[in-house]
């Protein structure tokens, strides 16, 4: 994986395409494609290029947590802003992979149709084109999934153009939803069967198997199965290809698709019995707050189904640190999302007997709190405070390092004090963030951008069960893993379809915050209007002067965001519209 790492974008100058001219014709550069696949070498940078182009969300400027109810990345460069205004259109799009996608998914194709010719690879090890012209298959399936849960349906392209394609061969209508999901389950099906279980060398960490290939297909089902493409007879009645009249979202409910994603799932859960990544005290006990944090800190540990080696979680760690430890101070949490942790007890902040104080200073120290502490953050579940660093907490950290407590009120050696860097919500992220990584001299763990893990696969099943099979045993079993390994107790117990359906959604909300799920979630449930515009809420980062002063603790509108019926898809860029005159653009748009 290092190898593949150094070489990743070493043929990305030789073998992309401009924005315009990927289903045109085949490239002036690809006539010299046979002397690609001749050579083992230049055969593995082409592979190591398709990978290239898979997202890295550590990176904070490509993470998509700031264009959901989550957080708020303060810097006037980063595209969430234009998003969360309603300041965006088809001719200025961020967050816009779209022309990248297909640029892998033609890398993707030429690879499937050409290894085969290269012998050396054979020879130097018999079976590896077999492999790995599945795992490209693989990753052109997957980048068709990125696809379409950001535009919806969108256009399969040939496996095969020919040089000679003349640019009316090439201009093609959108397939439908069902036609890309079957298209993508049909390829990951295929590519399972030619991969190995589960990647157990570490060079090789990284790349496709089929645990991986199963977890996504999983994901797909998932999303094909819900409220945006299921059933829903309202948003998309007249959304059709203008010259085959071709329905691109089906307005029938069919109850089978969450059969269909309940079974995937499983199916990645009895490849993995031993569950949940977990962590132990000194007494044997489960230690919840080391378990969650750890999670996402100890590369390749067994709770990960697929991630990739990142240099840029250096960047997040930075970015998200304090000014106080010669961070960036940027990547803010919501209150809207401090709000939606549970309390140790179980129970939502608002439940009755849940013991949430809105306001005051504790007058004591608690396990993970201490005097002085604001009591909004007293006794809350621990997953909250491996993720968020709020007034008066300290920075994460190990070993016998200590640090003073972190001044995020407004005069604070980390607070609005003059300075553009700062965080807007009176929060900052520390999710992900290693207790190893030492900010102020610059020092790292190396870590790893996780795109799949086993807890996701938990919610995914339990969520389609509900759907599917409502008071299904197997639905409260795997929720409340998730809530054991993070110290909650179980669920109440009776609870109806509807209710179920609420926990699910919201244990989701926690479990998997920040890591990219939440703002396409909203979508495919159909309540991003009611959650992702609208004011956004923070602490009064204008205020106060000290820790001791109230006045900063005070909930203020830090943003009111924009969110449209048309926001459930990202628009299709209008060169794009303007190249094929059989492309239709998203509704709304």
């Amino acid at each position: 994986m290092k190898r593949l790492s150094i070489l990743s974008f070493a043929v990305l100058s030789v073998f992309c395409f401009s924005c315009s001219d990927y289903l045109d014709k085949q490239p002036d550069d690809m006539l010299t494609i046979n002397d690609v696949f001749t050579k083992r070498l230049e055969t593995e940078k082409y592979l190591a290029s398709i990978y290239s182009f898979l997202p890295d969300e550590a990176g904070p400027y490509d993470n998509l947590s700031p264009i959901s109810d989550e957080a708020d990345f303060v810097w006037t460069g980063i595209g969430a802003n234009n998003i969360n205004t309603g300041n965006w259109s088809p001719t200025s799009i961020p967050y816009n992979p779209y022309t990248n996608y297909y640029k892998a998914i033609r890398s993707a194709s030429v690879y499937i149709n050409q290894v085969d010719k290269c012998l050396e690879c054979e020879t130097v090890t018999p079976g590896i084109n077999i492999r790995t012209k599945a795992e490209a298959r693989a990753l052109r399936a997957y980048y068709y999934f990125l696809l379409i849960r950001q535009y919806g349906p969108v256009v399969i392209l040939p496996q095969i153009i020919p040089v000679d394609a003349s640019n009316t061969d090439t201009q093609l209508p959108r397939n439908s939803y069902e036609e890309c999901v079957k298209y993508i389950t049909t390829e990951l099906d295929l590519a399972a069967k030619e991969l190995p279980t589960v990647q157990t060398n570490v060079r090789e960490y990284g790349r496709m198997d089929q645990r991986v290939v199963m977890a996504i297909k999983a994901r797909v089902l998932l999303y094909a199965a819900s409220p945006l493409f299921n059933g829903n007879n309202q948003d998309f009645e007249d959304f059709k290809n203008a010259k085959d009249g071709k329905k691109l979202i089906t307005n029938t409910y069919d109850a089978n698709k969450w059969k269909l994603a309940a079974e995937a799932a499983k199916a990645v859960i009895d490849m993995m019995p031993t569950g949940l990544y977990k962590k132990m005290d000194a007494n044997g006990q489960l230690n919840p707050l080391t378990s969650y944090r750890d999670l996402f800190v100890d590369r390749w540990n067994s709770e990960v189904i697929w991630a990739r080696p990142s240099t840029r979680t250096n960047e997040f760690t930075q970015h998200a640190a304090p000014r106080q430890m010669k961070g960036w101070n940027g990547l803010g949490i919501t209150q809207q999302m401090v709000d939606a942790y549970h309390m140790d007890n179980g129970k939502l902040i608002d439940e009755a007997g849940s013991g949430y104080v809105e306001s005051g200073f504790s007058m004591a120290n608690t396990k993970y709190t201490k005097v002085g502490d604001w009591n909004m953050y007293l006794n809350r579940e621990p997953r909250f405070y491996v993720s968020v660093l709020y007034n008066h907490d300290e920075w994460p950290f190990s070993g016998n390092k200590t640090y003073t407590p972190i001044q995020l009120y407004a005069t604070g050696l980390s607070g609005r004090n003059g300075s553009h860097d700062h965080t807007e919500t009176g929060y900052l992220l520390t999710k992900f963030v290693s207790a190893d990584s030492d900010v102020p001299n610059g020092r790292y763990t190396q870590q790893a951008w996780i795109f799949f893990r086993l807890g996701e696969i938990y919610l995914n099943y339990a969520e389609a069960l509900n759907e599917y099979s409502a008071g299904n045993a197997d639905i409260a079993k795997y929720v409340n893993l998730i809530r054991e390994r993070a110290g909650l107790p179980e669920l109440p117990t009776g609870l109806s379809q509807a209710e179920m359906r609420k926990r699910i959604q919201h244990e989701r909300r926690i479990e998997l915050a920040f890591e990219g799920h939440r703002v396409f979630d909203v979508r495919r449930w159909r309540i991003a209007d009611d959650t992702q515009g609208g004011p956004m809420y923070g602490m009064n980062v204008n205020k106060g002067t000290n820790f001791n002063d109230a006045d900063f603790y005070q909930r203020v509108v830090f943003e009111t965001r924009v969110f449209q019926k048309k926001h459930y898809f990202w628009p299709i860029q209008q060169s794009e519209i303007d190249r094929n005159r059989q492309m239709l653009q998203n509704p709304g748009w």
